[in-house]
């Protein structure tokens, strides 16, 4: 399945676009070196290794459901290969094209700093004091519910696809986190499937999960700016935002995180 293009699920890759972008313009204004035809394709190049290694290394998961390879926003690129490759493909196309190296790496040293910066920045912290977002979801029958007001206790969310392989690797952690802790409500919120497609994967998977909500038109992950998948939102007690976790969570990871949503406000 093949996710919308919107604003918040793509910020990150366009600003490391507009960077390279940027500091390519720079040099040939400055320098008259005109590096942008060896800079976008560097930098392409990356990106389909980058893909290309993930999926070979998750082989199993994507081979189950192959549509699945197409929908990069699921975050799966390997940074090594990416890296990797970019630099030995900026080296070789600088020199088959006689351009200078510098505004090359530089251009794309650039695009790498606000790629990584950003991932970082996404990966625990969200905007401080951030609700629960106002967003009316349904259950697997049907019912309608609204997030908000699911329960007064602290409440983990977690955004996911039965399509997205780290997402399916991360569910018996979660599923054994749920059990551990009866003071946590966990909700797990499928992003654009229907509640078919849900119940097989559950029963195929043998998952018993509590609170299982379906979201086709995807609105929590626009209102909560979460532009990949799997990504798991941490709320206290008083339905603030405490911590937000893009990408696979495994248990120790988890219980770190947990063991922060439970202590008290003053000491997070």
């Amino acid at each position: 399945m093949v996710d919308e293009f919107d604003v918040g699920r793509w910020a990150i890759p366009a600003l490391a676009i507009l960077a390279s972008a940027a500091v390519s313009w720079w040099y040939q204004r400055r320098r008259g070196w005109n590096s942008w035809p060896v800079v976008w394709k560097t930098i392409l190049g990356g990106l389909v290794a980058a893909r290309i290694t993930f999926i070979l290394q998750n082989a199993p998961e994507y081979a189950a459901e192959p549509l699945s390879i197409l929908d990069v926003s699921d975050g799966g690129f390997s940074d090594t290969a990416g890296v990797l490759v970019a630099f030995m493909l900026g080296a070789h196309l600088t020199a088959r094209t006689n351009t200078p190296r510098r505004p090359v790496f530089a251009a794309v040293l650039s695009a790498g700093v606000v790629w990584i910066g950003g991932a970082i920045a996404m990966l625990d912290f969200g905007p401080p004091s951030t609700p629960v977002p106002l967003v009316e979801l349904r259950r697997l029958d049907g019912t309608p519910v609204q997030l908000r007001t699911l329960t007064d206790k602290p409440m983990v969310v977690n955004l996911w696809a039965t399509w997205c392989p780290p997402c399916r690797r991360e569910m018996p952690a979660l599923q054994d986190a749920q059990k551990r802790h009866p003071g946590i409500t966990f909700v797990f919120v499928n992003e654009g499937e229907d509640a078919a497609t849900i119940g097989a994967f559950l029963a195929q998977q043998k998952l018993d999960l509590d609170n299982v909500l379906t979201d086709r038109p995807r609105e929590l992950g626009r209102r909560t700016g979460s532009f990949a998948m799997p990504t798991t939102l941490f709320y206290g007690k008083d339905g603030r935002l405490v911590l937000r976790h893009m990408g696979e969570l495994d248990r120790d990871g988890l219980d770190r995180r947990l063991e922060i949503l439970a202590a008290p406000a003053g000491k997070r």
